[in-house]
């Protein structure tokens, strides 16, 4: 009995950590972010269907957490190979130190947040919905990478900065637009700001 209570302790206490560890999950907002970039424009606001905010901590952490170990593990033989670059004095052992923390410190993935504006059954046409998105971020001097042009879905990317994203949109030509999606990938400071 003694035995399956600390187990089922133990269960607890790693669901708690990862909880913890993994933060709070996507939230759902009302209106788009105050850090939402000016130069990328949001079609017909008013008919907005979800705004849906992903912080790049929840995304990320399960990837940062299992890549700590290796880090821990792996750090001190990277220091071994600048070992040449240090000297032996207290400075050196100090900046060994230094460099060790920044490799286990040191993020693994993006860490942006990502922001996703979905529309449905919108009375504009899907072409010219996509149309209208590639010439006024090319206005903004945004890169534009033409994904899939098809008969129902269209699809791009963009990026300028460490700003990138895509556009969405499913619909038939000359008939109104089922499904629209703008995703932006933001920085983490910025999204902070923002939803406090």
């Amino acid at each position: 009995l003694t035995g399956c209570g600390c187990l089922v302790v133990l269960i607890i206490g790693i669901t708690i950590f990862l909880r913890l560890a993994l933060g709070s999950g996507p939230q759902t907002l009302k209106k788009v972010p105050l850090n939402f970039p000016n130069d990328i424009p949001v079609y017909d606001e008013n008919n907005i269907e979800q705004i849906t905010f992903v912080s790049g901590k929840y995304k990320n952490r399960g990837i940062e957490i299992a890549a700590f170990f290796p880090k821990i593990i792996l750090s001190p033989l990277f220091l071994t190979l600048n070992k040449n670059e240090q000297d032996a004095d207290d400075a050196g052992k100090f900046a060994s130190v230094k460099n060790l923390w920044q490799i286990i410190s040191a993020p693994v993935s993006d860490h942006r947040d990502t922001v996703q504006i979905e529309w449905r059954n919108l009375n504009a046409d899907p072409f010219f919905i996509i149309g209208y998105y590639r010439t006024e971020l090319q206005k903004n001097n945004y890169n534009i990478d033409v994904n899939s042009i098809g008969e129902n879905v269209q699809q791009f990317s963009f990026s300028k900065g460490d700003v990138t994203g895509s556009v969405y949109v499913g619909g038939t030509k000359g008939q109104s637009t089922e499904y629209m999606a703008l995703t932006v990938n933001l920085s983490t400071e910025a999204a902070n700001d923002s939803t406090q």
